[in-house]
C-alpha cells in the first residue's frame, strides 16, 4: 500500500512542474468578450488552459467534453479532458465580481507548436514566451480611408432640409459603407443585414450588408424615404440613419462587439462609432441621447395588477421624464432633423406601451378568468393619448419603429372591427338536382346513393374530397363543375366583392377613429387603409380589385400613398395583362398561360443556382425552414405522407434549406432523418441571409416554387394548399 501511494505522490511530482509557462500569452484575434486566456501551462502528459471569465455576477459558463484547442492549421485537435475543481457540463457561476479563472486540462501538446487556436473562440494564441502582448492597431489602412472618401465623392445630391421637403418621398437607394476594426474572417462571419420593409403597404424584406475579407462593408440600401434604421452584425445592433441617394459611412471597432458579448443580458448601445459624409452629423445627434430602456419585465407584472388608467397614469409620468430629459439634450447645438426624430421618439414609444398594455392585459384575461383588475374595461378615454401624437406627419416615417406603432393602431381593439356576415343564407337559384333535370344530364343510381351518403359530410382535406369526387361517374363530375360556374360562383362571387365587405369594413372603422377616438381624418390612418390592401383584393378577381380600389382611393388624400395603392393592386392584377395567371395559381381569366419571374444576377442568384440546377426539368416547391421553427417543423411533418406519395416523382420535387444557426447539427440530423428528407441544404448564415435577400422574405416558414427552366412561378406559395394547387401548376408549367 504504501508503494502505491508513493508511485501515485511521485506521479504527481514528476507532473507539478510545467515544462513551458505562458503568461497572459499574446493572441491574433478574439470572437468572445467573456472568455479570455489568461495563462497556458504544458506539461508532459498535459495542458493546462486558463479561461479568465469576465462575465455578470451570478451568471454562469459551462465547459463541455466537445471544448477543444487546435494547431497545425486545424490539422491536430485536442479534447477537454477535465476542469480542476469542476466537472464537465455543469454551471459554473460567477462571484459578485463577474470574474473567475477556470483551469482546463487538456492532453499534452508537443513542444514544436507555435500557436493554438481555443475553441473557435480564440485564434492564433501564441506558445512562445518571448513574444510580446499584441498590440492592435487602432488605425484605419490608408486604403480603406481612401476607398470610403472615394465612395462619398460620387453622392451627387445633397440631404433634404427638412422632413416637409416635397422630395421627402422618393424611391431611391442609400448606400451604406464601412470598416471594422479587428475585424478578421476568422470571427465567423461575412454579412450583416439589415430588415428593412415599407410601412405603408407592410412588406418587410432583409438587405444584406457584405463584409469583406480586410474588414470593409458595403450595401444598397432601397428605400422610400429618410429612415432612422439600424444594421446588425454577429446579433449586435447598431442604429443608423440614411436617406435616398445618400452615403453614410461608419467605422466601427469590433472591441465593442466584444464589450456587448460580455454584457449580453442588456442591448448595448455602441458609442464608438466614427461617421463620415452629409449625413454624418445627423447619425452623431441622434446617437448622443440616450433613451431609457423600457422594463418588460416590470410590465408584464403590471398587466396583471394594474387597471388601464393606473397604468396610463404611470406611464404618462415615464413619459413625461422622458420628454424633460429630452429637452435638456435638445438644448444643444444639434440638427433639426435630429430633434424632430428624437421627439417622434419618446411619443411613439409612450403610445406603443399604452397599445401593448391593452393587448396584452386581453390575452392574459382569456387565461386567468377570476382576475378582478383584468375585467376592469377599457375606457375610451384611455386612448386619448392619440391625440399628443402628430398623426399628419410623414415625418413619422422616418422612424422604424413606425411600423410598431401603425401596427398596434390598425389591430388595437376599437378599430378591428369587421362587418357582420350575412345570415340570411342566401341559396342558389336551383339545386344541383334541379339543375341536372334543367339540362338534361342523366346520372346513375350509384351517383344518387353516393350523394345521399355525402349528404352534410365534412371533409378534412381538399385531397379527400377530390377521392371522394373520383366515385362519381363522369357525367355527373362535369354536370357538377357546369352547375358551380352557374349558379354557385356567382353567389360566391357576390358574397365577396371587396367593395361590399371591405368597404363596410372601413366605414366602421373610419366611424370609430372619428367618435372613439375624436381624431379627424389622418396620415396614419390612411397609412393602415393602404397596409390592408393586399388583404382585401387576394379573393378578388382583376375587375372587382381595381373597382375597389378605385373606391378606396377617393378618401387617401397623400399622392405617395394613393401610388403605393396602385403599385399593390397592379401587381397583384396588372391592367395590361389580365390573362396571366397570379403567383397563387389562381387564373384572372379562363386563359392558362404560365407567368414566371427569372431571378437578378448576381451573387444570392449564384449560391441558389447551385442548389436547383441539378434539378433542371422538374418544378421545384423549395420550403425555407428552421428546426428552431415551430410552423416549419409542423409544415413538414404534415406533408410526410405526400412526400412519400410523390416520391421519385418525374415532373416536380421538394427541397429544403435551413442555416447552421437556426437548425444546430444535432436537432437537425436527427429531424431530417425522422422526416426522410430528401434534397436538404444547410448552408452558411452567409449563404442563407443572401437567399432571404433574394426572396425577400423575414419570417420562415417560406415556400417557393421553382418552374423547370429554373425561374420563379410563385415566390410565396400556400404550402397548406399543395394539393388543390399541384394540377393546375403541373398543366400551367409543363
Amino acid at each position: 500500500m504504501k508503494k502505491i501511494i508513493f508511485i501515485f505522490l511521485l506521479g504527481l511530482a514528476c507532473n507539478a512542474f510545467a515544462q513551458k509557462t505562458i503568461e497572459n500569452p499574446s493572441f491574433e484575434v478574439a470572437k468572445s468578450g467573456i472568455r479570455h486566456v489568461s495563462k497556458i501551462e504544458i506539461y508532459k502528459n498535459e495542458t493546462r488552459i486558463h479561461i479568465h471569465d469576465k462575465f455578470m455576477p451570478n451568471w454562469w459558463d459551462m465547459f463541455k467534453n466537445d471544448v477543444f484547442i487546435q494547431y497545425n492549421n486545424g490539422d491536430d485537435k485536442a479534447y477537454l479532458k477535465s476542469i480542476i475543481g469542476h466537472d464537465l457540463g455543469t454551471r459554473i457561476f460567477m462571484p459578485k465580481s463577474g470574474e473567475k479563472t477556470i483551469v482546463l486540462v487538456f492532453p499534452p501538446i508537443s513542444n514544436n507548436v507555435k500557436k493554438i487556436d481555443f475553441n473557435n473562440e480564440i485564434f492564433g494564441i501564441s506558445l512562445v514566451e518571448t513574444d510580446k502582448k499584441l498590440n492592435k492597431t487602432k488605425k484605419v489602412p490608408k486604403s480603406v480611408v481612401k476607398w470610403i472618401d472615394d465612395e462619398l465623392t460620387k453622392v451627387a445630391t445633397k440631404p433634404i432640409e427638412n422632413y416637409n421637403s416635397p422630395k421627402f418621398f422618393n424611391k431611391s437607394t442609400a448606400r451604406l459603407i464601412g470598416y471594422i476594426k479587428g475585424y478578421d474572417v476568422r470571427l465567423g462571419f461575412k454579412t450583416g443585414i439589415m430588415y428593412m420593409g415599407n410601412p405603408i403597404t407592410n412588406e418587410s424584406y432583409p438587405i444584406v450588408v457584405q463584409v469583406h475579407s480586410d474588414g470593409r462593408f458595403e450595401a444598397d440600401i432601397p428605400l422610400n424615404n429618410p429612415l432612422y434604421t439600424y444594421v446588425v452584425f454577429e446579433k449586435r445592433i447598431i442604429n443608423l440613419y440614411l436617406e435616398p441617394e445618400q452615403t453614410l459611412a461608419m467605422i466601427l471597432d469590433f472591441d465593442e462587439f466584444l464589450l456587448a458579448d460580455r454584457f449580453r443580458y442588456k442591448r448595448h448601445k455602441f458609442k464608438n462609432i466614427v461617421f463620415k459624409g452629409d449625413l454624418a452629423q445627423i447619425n452623431k445627434d441622434l446617437m448622443g441621447f440616450d433613451f431609457k430602456e423600457f422594463d418588460y419585465k416590470s410590465f408584464m407584472k403590471k398587466v396583471k395588477k394594474l387597471s388601464p388608467e393606473e397604468f396610463k397614469k404611470e406611464e404618462k409620468h415615464a413619459y413625461q421624464k422622458n420628454q424633460e430629459a429630452l429637452s435638456k439634450y435638445l438644448a444643444n447645438n444639434i440638427t433639426d432633423k435630429a430633434k424632430v426624430l428624437l421627439i417622434n421618439t419618446v411619443d411613439l414609444d409612450y403610445a406603443i406601451h399604452l397599445f401593448d398594455f391593452v393587448k396584452r392585459r386581453n390575452y392574459e384575461a382569456k387565461k386567468d378568468t377570476i382576475n378582478r383588475v383584468l375585467k376592469i374595461p377599457v375606457k375610451k378615454e384611455y386612448y386619448d393619448f392619440l391625440k399628443e401624437i402628430p398623426l399628419n406627419d410623414q415625418s413619422l416615417l422616418a422612424l422604424d419603429k413606425f411600423s410598431a406603432f401603425v401596427n398596434r393602431f390598425e389591430f388595437c381593439k376599437p378599430i378591428s372591427i369587421y362587418p357582420k356576415g350575412n345570415k340570411t343564407g342566401i341559396k342558389p337559384e336551383k339545386t344541383l338536382l334541379e339543375y341536372f333535370e334543367e339540362a338534361n344530364i342523366k346520372i346513375s343510381e350509384n351517383d344518387k346513393e353516393l350523394m345521399a351518403l355525402q349528404k352534410n359530410r365534412s371533409y378534412k382535406s381538399y385531397k379527400e374530397y377530390q377521392e371522394q369526387l373520383k366515385l362519381f361517374s363522369e357525367d355527373y363530375r362535369n354536370g357538377l363543375k357546369a352547375y358551380n360556374k352557374k349558379y354557385i360562383q356567382p353567389l360566391v362571387d357576390a358574397q365577396s366583392k371587396p367593395q361590399k365587405t371591405a368597404m363596410e369594413k372601413w366605414r366602421l372603422r373610419d366611424s370609430v377613429v372619428s367618435n372613439v377616438f375624436n381624431l379627424k381624418k389622418n396620415l396614419v390612418h390612411d397609412v393602415a387603409k393602404i397596409r390592408a390592401l393586399d388583404f382585401d383584393i387576394q379573393r378578388s378577381n382583376s375587375n372587382d380589385a381595381h373597382e375597389y380600389w378605385e373606391t378606396l382611393k377617393k378618401e387617401i388624400t397623400h399622392p405617395f400613398l394613393k401610388e403605393e395603392g396602385d403599385r399593390i393592386v397592379n401587381k397583384k392584377f396588372p391592367i395590361v395583362s389580365t390573362n396571366n395567371n397570379t403567383l397563387d395559381g389562381n387564373t384572372n381569366t379562363a386563359s392558362i398561360q404560365a407567368k414566371t419571374t427569372k431571378l437578378p444576377e448576381g451573387k444570392a442568384t449564384d449560391i441558389f443556382r447551385k442548389i436547383v440546377d441539378p434539378f433542371k426539368g422538374k418544378i421545384l416547391f423549395i420550403d425555407f425552414w428552421a428546426t428552431s421553427c415551430a410552423p416549419c417543423v409542423g409544415g413538414i411533418k404534415r406533408m410526410k405522407d405526400t412526400r412519400k406519395e410523390y416520391e421519385d416523382n418525374k415532373d416536380f420535387d421538394f427541397i429544403f434549406i435551413t442555416d447552421e444557426r437556426s437548425s444546430p447539427m444535432g436537432r437537425y440530423t436527427k429531424f431530417v432523418k425522422e422526416q426522410e428528407l430528401k434534397n436538404i441544404y444547410r448552408l452558411s448564415l452567409d449563404d442563407y441571409n443572401y437567399l432571404r435577400q433574394l426572396f425577400r422574405f423575414n419570417g420562415i416558414p417560406r415556400y417557393v416554387v421553382i418552374d423547370k427552366k429554373g425561374d420563379v412561378i410563385n415566390d410565396k406559395f400556400p404550402m397548406y394548399n399543395f394539393d388543390h394547387l399541384l394540377d393546375g401548376i403541373l398543366e400551367k408549367h409543363k
